[in-house]
């Protein structure tokens, strides 16, 4: 059986592509007996060999629409969905016998549920290209949504605004802000004018992962936190302090190098 290949496509222009282990996951997977899939795919434990990938059930829930089968499309969504929502930070915390919800994580968690989930049926509908981002790497994609809804709950409960006006397209007062240490003063509006171009650019260009610590940092989130319920950027992202400070660093350091301009005393 062919597999569809994907259409959407990067900056680059170039298209996104399955990995390859991936490919070769899902043509072996397309010869099980359809309640083999779902039998394996209800696996949680990623260690257990019959675990089957999220990209993997992705490709299958798409190819629903070939057989035009909704009940197969129900039981694949619904796995899918539970694999979202364990992606997501949990809101609720254990206190001796007692549970305590984090209503802000509560909505975040399903604002991203609601967000993907709604990528499934439209693609089912016609094909949605950015769910193809899902099917090529689909924890980081989790991610990227659950960051995309904390920004929007973090601009509604504080009034922080997004890093780029939508009318003007400069970059906001808090950005700026962050980043005022490696910027030249004195400049004319014209000279002002090209350097928030300039840092717009250079924010743009930063790889994923180090982007996404940056929305994070100026969207006022901790990289740890000791404070019952708060949000961490280790939490988010899933990996460890010393790895997002590291993610920072660079960061960081490749916007002051794009916009060409000294630290001052080599900080």
């Amino acid at each position: 059986m062919d597999i569809e290949p994907l259409r959407k496509r990067k900056t680059s222009g170039e298209i996104y592509t399955r990995r390859p282990l991936i490919t070769e996951f899902i043509k072996k997977s397309l010869q099980w007996p359809f309640e083999d899939l779902l039998e394996r795919a209800s696996i949680r434990d990623r260690r257990h060999s019959d675990y089957v990938p999220s990209e993997v059930l992705v490709c299958h829930l798409r190819r629903t629409k070939s057989d035009n089968s909704d009940g197969r499309f129900v039981d694949l969504y619904n796995i899918l969905r539970d694999r979202v929502e364990a992606a997501c930070p949990r809101p609720d915390r254990h206190v001796g016998e007692t549970i305590h919800t984090n209503s802000r994580l509560a909505e975040i968690r399903d604002a991203t549920v609601d967000h993907v989930t709604e990528l499934m049926f439209t693609d089912r509908e016609d094909y949605d290209e950015q769910l193809d981002i899902y099917e090529v790497v689909f924890d980081k994609a989790v991610r990227s949504a659950h960051i995309t809804k904390l920004r929007k709950v973090n601009r509604k409960e504080t009034a922080n605004e997004e890093l780029v006006d939508p009318v003007t397209g400069n970059v906001r007062a808090v950005v700026e802000a962050a980043l005022d240490r490696y910027r030249k003063h004195g400049l004319t509006a014209e000279e002002d004018f090209d350097y928030r171009i300039h840092l717009r650019r250079a924010i743009d260009a930063l790889p994923t992962v180090e982007r996404e610590v940056i929305d994070l940092l100026l969207a006022d989130i901790p990289i740890e936190t000791t404070k019952d319920g708060e949000t961490s950027m280790t939490e988010l992202l899933g990996c460890v302090e010393k790895t997002v400070r590291n993610r920072r660093d660079r960061a960081i350091e490749k916007i002051r190098q794009a916009l060409m301009l000294e630290v001052e005393n080599g900080k």
